[in-house]
């Protein structure tokens, strides 16, 4: 079958109508998409210090990825290092944790496991080395208690065959003794850092078994699924409510004997995709609790179609030195069990308060930030955790003795500016729904292919990854009809010509 002839187009601007110039059928203005939001910033990675920039610069290089990606992770990892160790105090009675909620939204394909997998490496390792530590410890410790179990057994025993009134209560006081002994000597447990995934009530246990401390850093969206209630129509979301703020919490049927934990610092990070988003930002119940505001949202620019086929790895230096940097972070703040409290230069609080006054004033009605209110309520507090973790990363040998200058106050809200535009994007994408997304979507590929005609099968192999199922694409070209940007002639589809001014980049993410 030879091609169809392409059709040049003339616009009758009066009636508001496109029509070919070959006298075929005359095309009604089509119904809008929605409109596309513009792109958010790049990621600012000249806030991190050299070792850590030339990471995240070599990763995205090497992976062909946006550096939103590694970048936000290197938060992440940041966090994980020194959450729950380490307090930011601009002013008396007002402390700061460190500890970051991160997401990084990204269709699938786009090389979202080997960012992750480059960037959590350190972390498992630093948990390794504290693992290796220990457990001399713990066979001690284990030791001893069994045999402090042994002696109050018999403790016991004499006391059960003991007659004589006074033989009796001195044997009765020392059993009592040899079992407090015993239940005082704690076995130490094999130390954890990371995990890539954990029930509300599994991540209590964990917390409250390694000082009150954990990362959850995954390269999948199963916690949103989880935390929307896919698997549990009443998740519990105190670990992460309360893990985020410091706030005390306890757990009676989880955590041994009912242990509480005084101030918990969890750190989460999630690589999902667009439909997991809407899910976890669509649910009512966890709006209405505030969880998803607690999230520093990171949109990645698609680079498919133009990534470098070859790219040169990561310099085996910067890797070295990276993984060199994270391990000894995690490891030397592993080991503290009080946080240390770092202030802020007179020029930070400067910076500082310059800063937070912009964001109130944002927050007025027709501010940037008065349609996500929630989330700018928080920006004062998630700028603060920022600069410590920046602080962490420029100064990682004696980042507690010294306080924030007004360097990394600004670097800190530059990348709360970052974060900021990013979850507007975020909120686009949650309020989206799923068809027109696909229809702009599959308008965009249509688009940028030139085809102006076109077979269901055909653009089924083009979309495909997107769209697997042959119903998904017969959807989406019922929704272009329904609002006029394709129709059917001659057993094949035609795009509106209206269609490539009308798709820009956007529509491709």
């Amino acid at each position: 079958m030879s091609a169809a002839p392409r059709l040049h187009l003339v616009t009758d601007a009066a009636a508001g109508i496109d029509r070919p110039d070959q006298g075929g059928p005359l095309w009604d203005v089509p119904v809008p998409l929605t409109a596309p939001t513009a792109s958010p910033p790049p990621f600012p990675v000249d806030v991190f210090p050299r070792w850590l920039a030339d990471m995240v610069t070599g990763l995205a290089r090497f992976t062909q990825t946006d550096p939103a990606m590694a970048g936000t992770l290197a938060v992440a990892v940041l966090s994980a290092c020194a959450g729950g160790r380490l307090e930011v105090a601009p002013a008396p009675g007002w402390q700061e944790p460190v500890n970051v909620f991160c997401a990084v939204i990204a269709e699938p394909g786009e090389r979202k496991s080997p960012v992750h997998r480059a960037m959590t490496a350190p972390l498992f390792t630093a948990q390794s080395t504290l693992r290796e530590a220990i457990r001399p410890k713990i066979a001690e410790a284990a030791a001893l208690r069994d045999i402090a179990e042994r002696q109050a057994e018999q403790a016991k025993a004499l006391a059960a065959k003991a007659t004589e009134p006074d033989k009796r209560d001195q044997a009765s006081a020392d059993a009592v003794a040899a079992a407090i002994a015993a239940e005082a000597i704690t076995v130490p447990t094999l130390p954890r850092l990371i995990v890539d995934d954990a029930t509300p009530e599994a991540l209590i246990g964990l917390m409250a078994a390694n000082g009150g401390r954990m990362a959850i850093i995954s390269d999948e969206g199963g916690i949103f699924d989880t935390l929307a209630g896919r698997y549990s129509g009443t998740p519990n979301l105190d670990p992460y409510l309360k893990g985020h703020a410091g706030q005390p919490m306890s757990n009676e049927r989880q955590t041994r004997e009912g242990a509480s934990i005084d101030r918990p610092a969890l750190t989460v990070c999630v690589m999902a995709q667009p439909t997991v988003l809407r899910r976890f930002g669509g649910n009512a119940d966890l709006a209405g609790r505030g969880l998803p505001a607690r999230f520093l949202f990171a949109l990645p620019r698609s680079l498919a179609g133009w990534r470098a086929v070859d790219p040169d790895p990561v310099p085996e230096q910067v890797a070295d030195l990276y993984r060199q940097r994270v391990h000894d972070l995690a490891a030397t703040y592993a080991e503290w069990t009080d946080p240390a409290v770092v202030t802020l230069t007179p020029e930070a609080e400067r910076v500082r308060r310059a800063a937070a006054e912009q964001v109130e004033a944002q927050l007025r009605p027709g501010g940037t930030l008065y349609e996500m209110r929630e989330w700018g309520n928080k920006l004062f507090g998630a700028t603060l955790r920022l600069a410590g973790l920046l602080h962490v990363a420029h100064h990682p040998d004696d980042a507690w003795r010294r306080p924030i200058d007004a360097d990394r106050m600004a670097d800190a809200v530059r990348l709360a500016e970052f974060f900021a535009a990013h979850y507007r994007t975020a909120l686009t994408i949650i309020g989206t729904d799923t068809a027109i997304e696909n229809a702009r979507y599959v308008l965009s590929v249509l688009t940028a292919k030139g085809m102006t005609t076109f077979t269901r099968r055909e653009l089924h192999r083009r979309v495909s990854r997107r769209l697997p199922k042959s119903d998904d694409v017969s959807a989406v070209l019922a929704e272009l009809a329904a609002l006029g940007w394709v129709r059917q002639a001659h057993g094949r589809y035609e795009l509106h010509p209206r269609a490539a001014s009308e798709a820009p980049e956007a529509l491709t993410r």
